[in-house]
């Protein structure tokens, strides 16, 4: 482990340490000319191809992959080998290196340079928590991305983006440190630093359209990944109910007399923890599951209607590489007709459970969320709004007749950075709020009105069954189950390097132990639990400090205030 890590370290030092030396190099003693710029260009460009063919060997470093002989993989899993098989067939690709993660967190996902060196890795929850036909089309969906040379593609997508951006860096730096080097007459000179600065202006912002973009194809790509999975399944329900354990985490198989007998004993194994309620727990299994033995259409519509009515869901869809799970559930729907199969979930019922839940519109929460939670950058906003208002002699367009010196703009910011210190506290108060209670995985998951700001505080109980990114040896977050479903739970200690103390000494120990999770439930865009305590079997207890982290700037802010305050008082 000290050895991949030292690895993982060099490498992204020598990537930062090469590229702050040649951008330095490129801007400032390089002329000022188009020569310049196209070789920091080419740098950039020669950085991605890098990345691109160290990526699939760092890959291997950082993650755990137990790799197999195909013969093995045939063996083991002769459903998975059979869907390898057939689009080796069709495609005449050579087939991938398969390699499984031992970790219960159900996760799939591929990489390599091109079609024909691709590894294609599932873990053991896929295998533990999915049926045949749904481990099938995972396994299709990834061999989609394969077939479709989506590494490549998405290279060059993003590629673009990095190439827009360093525009906007070199033009700005060789504007600012040209005014340096010119002389203060020099007229010319003048008039292509503005220039730059107007290449820089609209290349950064040519940058954020093309990132959006970039992320825009990479959500179709998985589209289109799905479609695959359609196809060689020839039912997209396959995919349609994988996502529905692997995304929400809702479990239920067997039928219901066994999930019955499983809930009992897994109740009898918690009950020294001193939180599961055996009455309430009895009633579990009819609520995740209807009378197939399947997942209940109610959980999974209440779960999906998050990802379609809350205004968060359309925030982070905007910022994501992957289309929220009730979108692709509904374009898996609408290629149902064409293998003459019905719809397994159709999600007719989600609206009405929405409106049961929170009513017609969630806009109202919506931005009281975003209020609270950007209320100290807003008030920061204000002050140098209203400073720039007076340095620059607008006074007369605005009632500030009182700002007339430099005491009362001091006075101002005290003011103002005593009232982010507040907003701080309000803002940790919304977001870390108490009232813990006993609850489980189903019903968090089909609560409708929850966002990474306005959480559920929550105490549930189950096993840790893995990591949160399956097979990374340095995730410090965890992954649960309990008698309902699976959750991901959220380590943040508040300060990065005990995050990293927490996942190289702590989190591989509690896989696999029975443990009570004091924290928050959150979404946004995959639901989460974030720990405030964690008790285990064992008798043993974890703290976490992010809530109390967050009073740091607080304190930073009110200490500002006061020496603003300070000066107040001693400026003439």
């Amino acid at each position: 482990m000290g050895l991949k890590l030292a690895s993982t370290l060099a490498v992204m030092f020598l990537f930062a340490l090469m590229y702050a030396v040649v951008f330095v190099i490129g801007v400032w003693f390089l002329p000022s000319n188009l020569f310049g710029l196209l070789l920091m260009i080419a740098f950039t460009v020669g950085i991605v191809l890098l990345q691109y063919g160290i990526s699939p060997l760092i890959v291997g470093w950082i993650y755990r992959i137990d790799w197999i002989t195909y013969e093995e993989y045939a063996n083991r899993y002769p459903h998975l080998a059979e869907a390898v098989e057939k689009v080796v067939a069709i495609r005449e690709i050579k087939p991938p290196r398969l390699g499984i993660i031992h970790d219960l967190n159900p996760q799939a996902f591929t990489f390599g340079w091109t079609k024909n060196s691709a590894r294609l890795v599932i873990t053991d929850g896929i295998l533990h928590y999915l049926d045949e036909n749904e481990q099938k089309a995972v396994v299709a969906h990834e061999l989609g991305h394969i077939v479709h040379n989506d590494f490549i593609l998405m290279t060059v997508v993003f590629a673009i983006p990095l190439v827009l951006l360093t525009i906007a860096r070199w033009s700005y730096y060789t504007a600012r440190f040209s005014s340096f080097r010119s002389s203060k007459d020099d007229d010319a000179g003048s008039y292509i630093g503005l220039a730059l600065i107007v290449v820089a202006v609209v290349s950064y912002i040519s940058y954020w359209i093309g990132f959006l973009i970039s992320l825009f194809v990479s959500r179709i790509r998985e589209y289109f990944a799905d479609q695959h999975a359609a196809e060689l399944t020839e039912n997209p329900n396959y995919l349609s109910t994988a996502l529905v354990k692997i995304a929400y985490g809702l479990l239920a198989n067997g039928t219901k007399k066994e999930i019955k007998q499983k809930q009992k004993s897994s109740v009898r194994a918690l009950r020294g923890l001193g939180i599961f309620d055996p009455k309430k727990a009895k009633d579990v299994a009819v609520q995740t599951m209807d009378k197939s033995g399947k997942v209940s259409k109610y959980a999974v519509e209440a779960a999906a209607g998050w990802d379609l009515f809350n205004p968060w869901a359309k925030y982070f869809q905007v910022f994501s590489t992957h289309p929220l799970p009730a979108k692709r559930i509904q374009r898996l729907n609408e290629q149902c007709a064409t293998y003459g199969v019905p719809i397994e979930y159709d999600f007719s019922e989600a609206r009405k459970i929405k409106e049961f839940q929170v009513g017609k519109s969630m806009a109202g929460e919506f931005i009281t969320d975003l209020f609270v939670s950007k209320l100290p950058t807003i008030v920061f906003v204000l002050l140098i709004a209203l400073s720039a208002v007076w340095i620059f002699g607008f006074l007369g367009f605005l009632p500030l007749g009182t700002l007339t010196t430099i005491n009362t703009i001091i006075l101002l910011w005290a003011i103002g950075f005593f009232v982010m210190g507040f907003g701080v506290i309000g803002r940790t108060s919304f977001m870390y709020r108490s009232g813990f209670e006993p609850n489980n995985v189903v019903e968090l998951i089909t609560i409708i009105n929850v966002s990474p700001v306005r959480p559920r505080p929550s105490i549930i109980e189950g096993v840790i069954v893995g990591k949160g990114i399956a097979g990374y040896w340095l995730s410090e977050d965890l992954y649960f189950q309990d008698n309902t479903g699976l959750m991901y739970i959220d380590y943040r200690f508040g300060f990065r390097l005990m995050d990293f103390w927490w996942a190289l000494r702590r989190a591989d120990q509690l896989v696999g132990q029975k443990v009570r999770i004091q924290g928050w439930y959150r979404r946004g865009p995959s639901p989460y639990f974030q720990v405030d305590k964690i008790w285990t079997e064992s008798g043993k207890s974890f703290r976490n400090y992010s809530k109390h982290m967050t009073y740091v700037s607080a304190v930073l802010f009110f200490i500002i205030g006061a020496f603003l305050f300070y000066l107040w008082f001693t400026v003439p």
